[in-house]
């Protein structure tokens, strides 16, 4: 018998010209690991809410534990049998604390007051939340509020749980942790069911669901959905493959589903016999990674900043929230940090580390506890200083920033800031125009789109068109490509790379270190320090440590495989088409560039970085 059953299943919301779900059949049994994956808008969200019982079918049949849910019985076994954990957390956060908030269902199973403190201290365990049991919910950072979110669910003891892209916010230790709870809960019986843009984790999967459009266009196994030459590769166009397929498939190599940086480097040097290292004209080219607790100074001056103009500049800068009370919580500590004009700047490090106060403190939204803060030469401490211009000179994409969304259509939110900024007439429908354009939504197609038909990326790229559509001379983007499908995360980080080649400062939070490798410099906040500033090459490269958890660009990793394997690239690829070429280049005997197009290390370039 199957835990989950659609039949013929088609859902089309309230006034949308076509169905979010059209015919979907399928299965869900008890202990299968299903990844659901497509394109924004295709569909996913809205295939975990009928599992749940939070929606009926339109047409067709839900059944779960074979009730159909179009019966109240059925809902109520789908709400018990099935727990989802949202796409954005703060939506499911009901208490105003965390301990309490996770013993809010299994109070409302009325389960006696020994048990729901057992499951409350089991789930908050499982995620990594026990030190965070008594603070408020809602001071909590985005990722910590998913992983809240995942301990609500999980002390109810459901039969199946559905994911929600509920590792988008995470930073890679966290992500793995949640992961691993996946499997998990699979080896004990429950049904796992995770909606995701990653493909490596949807490789994880025994089985994926790929959505198109609403409708079913792939059911079954990874390795047949990846696999080289597949008749349904043609389906990934905007899904992608994982990392390890891509580089396999750019090398010639077979694709083998979950292969590790270091499986895919011995495989590349048996494929790919090139010189060893040694003396000749790029033995010294590429400097041995430093792996180690060595986070130098960021900058010959102390301060991280070369000559020249500077947008945003950290002096001594805490901050601390609920400051003097029991909860008071130290969010950044003494951070010396200067971001020059017309830069891309990536923030990186774990869920909780300071990023984003980092930037709120650059917006003015919030102040310093102790320091200074000067945004685009302004003085955030100075008595007569003029916030709001200084937040529309430099406009915050704040963490989940469809949140932020409140006009009906969505040009009008587009239209809301520049409105604001005296913008009218021509001059305002140009601006929106192009901004919404910018952002991937066409706006002849979207412009009298309601903002809560539009899909979670849809959503997301549209607050991004409202950002841009401030027409500041900086940019402070959170997470901006989380729950992005990978098209569209190419998409917006392009974006983001030409705003920063057109004079604009740009200062990204991200737990992507692929997104961190396309900056100028990288900055790594650890336990509200800043543990290293430097170029990607320098990070990733000479003073990554371990001990941050962030994780490096796969690329990087496996070139560090290849290096120590004596396989000598000559350059210090940063993504995998820099390392693709640095393979081929090797092998023929010139020397290659990175991908960015910059030269290998020591070239002209490093002198205007921050050293």
């Amino acid at each position: 018998m199957h835990l989950i059953e659609l039949e013929e299943v088609s859902y089309l919301y309230p006034g949308a010209a076509s169905p979010a779900l059209s015919r979907i059949s399928l299965a869900v049994d008890e202990g299968e690991y299903v990844a659901v994956v497509g394109a924004n808008g295709s569909g996913k969200s809205s295939l975990l809410r009928l599992l749940d019982g939070l929606r009926t079918p339109t047409e067709g049949e839900v059944r779960v534990a074979s009730v159909s849910t179009s019966r109240e019985e059925g809902r109520r076994a789908a709400l018990r049998e099935v727990g989802l954990v949202f796409q954005f957390p703060a939506d499911q956060i009901v208490s105003s604390s965390v301990e309490e908030d996770v013993a809010f269902g299994p109070e409302c199973l009325g389960l006696p007051r020994e048990e729901i403190r057992r499951r409350v201290d089991s789930a908050l365990a499982a995620v990594g939340l026990e030190a965070a049991k008594g603070r408020p919910s809602h001071f909590l950072s985005a990722g910590q509020q998913q992983r809240l979110a995942v301990a609500g669910v999980l002390a109810t003891s459901p039969r199946c749980v559905a994911f929600d892209e509920a590792t988008a916010m995470l930073d890679p230790a966290a992500r793995r942790s949640v992961l691993g709870l996946m499997d998990a809960l699979v080896a004990s019986g429950v049904a796992v069911v995770h909606v995701t843009q990653d493909m490596s984790e949807a490789a994880r999967a025994r089985r994926v669901l790929v959505l198109d459009s609403g409708r079913l266009v792939f059911d079954g196994s990874p390795a047949e959905l990846f696999a080289s030459g597949s008749p349904r590769v043609g389906a990934l166009a905007a899904i992608g493959l994982p990392d390890w397929g891509t580089l396999a498939a750019m090398l010639g190599l077979e694709m083998l589903p979950l292969e590790s940086p270091d499986g895919l480097a011995a495989r590349i040097a048996a494929a790919y016999p090139a010189p060893r290292a040694g003396p000749g004209p790029r033995g010294d080219s590429v400097r041995p990674a430093r792996v180690g607790p060595r986070p130098r100074e960021p900058g010959a001056d102390g301060r991280g900043s070369p000559a020249g103009a500077l947008a945003f500049e950290l002096r001594g800068a805490s901050h601390s929230y609920l400051a003097g009370t029991a909860n008071e919580v130290r969010s950044l500590s003494g951070i010396d940090l200067a971001i020059p004009a017309g830069k891309l700047v990536a923030f990186v490090g774990r869920t909780g580390s300071g990023k984003s106060t980092a930037l709120q403190l650059l917006d003015g939204l919030v102040a310093p506890t102790s320091g200074k803060v000067a945004s685009l030469g302004v003085d955030l401490g100075g008595r007569s200083v003029d916030l709001k211009k200084v937040r529309t000179s430099a406009p915050l994409a704040v963490q989940r920033p469809e949140s932020a969304l409140f006009e009906t259509y969505a040009a009008d939110d587009v239209a809301f800031g520049p409105r604001n900024l005296g913008l009218s007439g021509k001059a305002l429908v140009a601006r929106v125009s192009s901004s919404m354009e910018e952002a991937g939504l066409g706006y002849e197609v979207f412009r009298d789109r309601r903002t809560r038909s539009l899909s979670g990326g849809e959503r997301r790229r549209l607050a991004l068109a409202g950002v841009l559509a401030m027409g500041g001379e900086a940019l402070l983007l959170d997470e901006p490509t989380s729950s992005l499908d990978p098209a569209t995360r190419r998409q917006v980080m392009d974006l983001v790379g030409r705003k920063a080649k057109e004079g604009v400062t740009v200062v990204v939070a991200t737990h992507s270190m692929d997104e961190a490798a396309a900056a100028d410099f990288v900055a790594v906040f650890s336990g509200g320090s800043l543990a290293a500033l430097g170029n990607p090459e320098e990070v990733f490269y000479d003073l990554y440590d371990p001990a941050w958890e962030i994780g490096r660009p796969f690329a990087v990793e496996v070139a560090i495989a290849l290096e120590d394997r004596g396989f000598h690239l000559g350059s210090r690829p940063l993504d995998l088409r820099g390392l693709a070429a640095a393979v081929g280049a090797s092998r023929r005997g010139a020397p290659p560039e990175t991908a960015a197009g910059r030269p290998s290390a020591g070239g002209a370039e490093d002198a205007g970085r921050l050293r």
